[in-house]
């Protein structure tokens, strides 16, 4: 990536972290950047697909941050828990990446914006994150972890809604980290 395209990008993540999607302008965006409006869409079409790039990054870094977390591990309950940590790890330590993924989730999963091509894209990409969480929930369904009662697909979206909502406090975190591990396991510790 150019060091404009670059600078763009980051601009990007860091507005539409801080306002959401319609609250910024692509003229903020250029002088966030330090370039000449015309030079955003040279790299990027529109406004929606600048989003879209952000956006899908996001969500790219947070699944290499959990899911490389737990790659090699053997053990169920052991991959489970440091799932949910490196997930809690990344929302509050990650501020303006899981930001930008929480101020538009909504937008993206109640269809909003369901006729435009972009949006549509977005919500195909959380769904594919979302499968990806159920696919552990059910490997443990399978290891005789889980509940057997328990619906992968549901968890997945209850953990991945709840986890990107993470406030600051660790305090507040660590409860939800073991909220989750708990109602899916009944593991005490």
């Amino acid at each position: 990536m150019s060091q404009a395209k670059e600078r763009i990008f980051e601009a990007a993540r860091a507005a539409f972290s801080e306002k959401g999607f319609d609250g910024v302008s692509v003229d903020e965006i250029a002088h966030r950047a330090g370039v000449k409006k015309a030079l955003i869409y040279y790299y990027f079409p529109s406004k929606e697909h600048l989003f879209e790039k952000v956006w899908s990054s996001a969500l790219e870094e947070l699944e290499q941050h959990i899911f490389n977390e737990i790659e090699g591990e053997n053990i169920y309950i052991s991959k489970i828990k440091r799932f949910l940590k490196a997930y809690v790890d990344f929302v509050t330590s990650r501020r303006v990446v899981s930001r930008v993924i929480e101020r538009e989730r909504a937008a993206v999963l109640d269809g909003v914006f369901e006729k435009n091509e972009t949006w549509s894209k977005l919500r195909e990409r959380y769904d594919d994150f979302v499968t990806k969480v159920a696919k552990l929930i059910e490997e443990g369904k399978t290891d005789q972890v889980i509940s057997s009662d328990i619906d992968p697909k549901a968890a997945a979206k209850l953990i991945a809604d709840t986890m990107t909502n993470i406030p600051q406090s660790p305090s507040i975190a660590k409860s939800l980290q073991l909220l989750i591990l708990r109602g899916l396991t009944n593991q005490q510790n």
